[in-house]
């Protein structure tokens, strides 16, 4: 009896993994009919696995060294397919610059995806909000704390930064073989100007060995494992189930990641404790006085809003993006001005003229009407992207999009137009590298040539070529942060190239160029950054 009760036990568990892999196989089966053949977006073209899978893209951002190569991977297939492709088994990616801002538009009221919030850890900040309402409310709230006017009051403050930044380099740089890290150095000025205008304690970044700022390295680590968060979200929610010390010891850089994000919680604490501390019982109209956070304590922003936790959450969020991209960005216009003489010299003679004493520098407002500083500003930011990887939106309408069966000058006089439909539910992307770098905007795309921007310049449709400048975004959507970039990056490069000539050394453009995608531009590993080899202090 028990025999034959084992063999019919042996028989039926054979039986049950039959059934459970042939039900699998089906499964497969019909899940890959329906994607190529029945899907909506299966007139669009691309190659059939990216179709078929998730795992294509998960591949090249995972697991291709050194990560963050799937930006690489799909532009070769707009090379073999066309302006538009199928990189998903729901995802459309449009390499159009014409085309960015009927998808990013103001009116186009479209959602983030949801398994993207998590990313940072930090899911309530404004920036991975996923819904357009609560993205608005949100935002409305921040919106006037950084427009151009309050940065423009907030200027002198940069300046005095600045100031002190240089009289460092003045004393501490200049002397034989010394060595000046200008991506360090950036890296600095960019985290004291953006805590110093968000947050109630400053840290004088500055002042530190090499200029080496904890926020910075601490960034770094948080950003090299997005591809790895983004493709297997449950990630986060194992190392939230994690003591510090375990994490600490199975990710070493981690342990920067907890410290910054342990200093965001006790800044927003000190805002809590001094807006709790306030004598005043009706909010104050010097808002521009006040911290970021301390002025958001004392918005209309309901109760929910204001949780220790969501207020963290922003604060990573827009002390992250104050200091990495400006960071790059600086970092970006320092190699090409330093490595071409005529930039050099044009820009330099700009500043000499403008600013006759270099120890006075013009305001801000001065600094924004030097044509060839802003020209060279404008390409700085074509080239620094803000964030080279594509940006995914759900659209709550259908779109469509007229792919011109353009003739070699792309002048559209081939006369056939194709239109794809895009219905609501599937995924539309485009990213910042691609339209930064769209020939027919920018001939030569990859030259440093601040000159295209000078005297108005338009693109091939009549339209300013400044329409075409997609560093901050566009849209509900764009960087909030816009206005204190530029008065960083005005300050900063007027200050510096006034102040100093130097040289680059050590330091090719791989220390400068997108390597890989980290939501952030990388350079080649091993690069070191652009460093430069002192030679007068003017």
């Amino acid at each position: 009896m028990a025999l034959f009760v084992s063999s019919l036990l042996h028989a039926t568990s054979y039986r049950v993994v039959f059934f459970i892999v042939i039900t699998w196989i089906v499964y497969i089966a019909c899940v890959s009919v329906y994607r190529l053949f029945l899907h909506p977006l299966r007139r669009v073209p691309g190659p059939r696995l990216a179709a078929l899978t998730q795992w294509v893209e998960t591949y090249y951002e995972c697991f291709k060294p050194p990560g963050g190569q799937f930006m690489w991977e799909y532009q070769k297939w707009h090379e073999k397919y066309g302006p538009i492709i199928r990189i998903g088994p729901n995802e459309v990616h449009i390499q159009d610059i014409r085309f960015y801002d009927t998808l990013y538009s103001n009116s186009r009221h479209s959602n983030k995806l949801k398994h993207l919030e998590h990313r940072f850890n930090n899911h309530t900040a404004t920036f991975p909000t996923v819904e357009h309402n609560t993205h608005r409310m949100r935002r409305a709230a921040v919106n006037p704390y950084f427009s151009k006017r309050k940065i423009a009051q907030h200027s002198p403050h940069i300046q005095m930064i600045m100031d002190r930044l240089c009289d460092r380099v003045t004393s501490e740089f200049f002397h034989e073989g010394s060595v000046l890290n200008l991506s360090n150095m950036w890296g600095a000025f960019t985290g004291d100007i953006v805590v110093g205008y968000c947050l109630e304690e400053p840290y004088d970044f500055i002042m530190n060995d090499d200029f080496r700022a904890e926020f910075c390295d601490a960034l770094v680590n948080l950003l090299d494992p997005v591809h790895f968060i983004t493709q297997f979200p449950w990630m986060i929610s194992a190392f939230k189930l994690l003591p510090d010390w375990l994490i600490a010891i199975l990710s070493p850089p981690m342990a920067s990641v907890h410290a910054f994000n342990a200093e965001m919680r006790r800044q927003i604490l000190r805002a809590k404790a001094a807006h709790a501390s306030s004598s005043s019982e009706t909010k104050s109209p010097d808002a521009q006085e006040k911290s970021l956070f301390a002025a958001l304590l004392e918005s209309d922003l309901p109760a929910r809003e204001l949780g220790t936790e969501r207020l963290q959450h922003e604060a990573i969020a827009v002390i992250g993006a104050g200091i990495e991209t400006t960071t790059y960005s600086l970092s970006v216009c320092s190699y090409h001005v330093l490595s071409n003489k005529h930039i050099y010299d044009k820009l330099r003679a700009e500043l000499v003229e403008a600013i006759p004493d270099p120890s006075q520098i013009s305001p801000l407002d001065a600094l924004m009407q030097l044509p060839y500083l802003t020209c060279v500003i404008n390409e700085t930011l074509r080239l620094a992207y803000g964030t080279p990887q594509r940006m995914p939106r759900l659209s709550p309408t259908p779109m469509t999009y007229p792919n011109p069966d353009e003739d070699s000058n792309g002048s559209g006089s081939g006369g056939k137009q194709t239109y794809y439909d895009i219905p609501v539910g599937c995924i539309v992307s485009m990213d910042n590298y691609t339209a930064s770098h769209d020939p027919w905007a920018f001939p030569e795309p990859l030259e440093f040539r601040p000159e295209r921007w000078a005297d108005g310049a338009r693109a091939p449709d009549g339209k300013p070529l400044t329409t075409y400048m997609v560093a901050f975004g566009r849209g509900t959507r764009s960087c909030v942060g816009m206005q204190l970039a530029y008065a960083d990056l005005y300050v900063g490069l007027a200050s510096f190239f006034r102040r100093f000539e130097c040289e680059l050394t050590g330091t090719a453009r791989d220390a400068v160029d997108c390597y890989y995608d980290s939501f952030v531009p990388r350079a080649k590993p091993g690069t070191l950054g652009v460093r430069v080899k002192a030679l007068t202090a003017l």
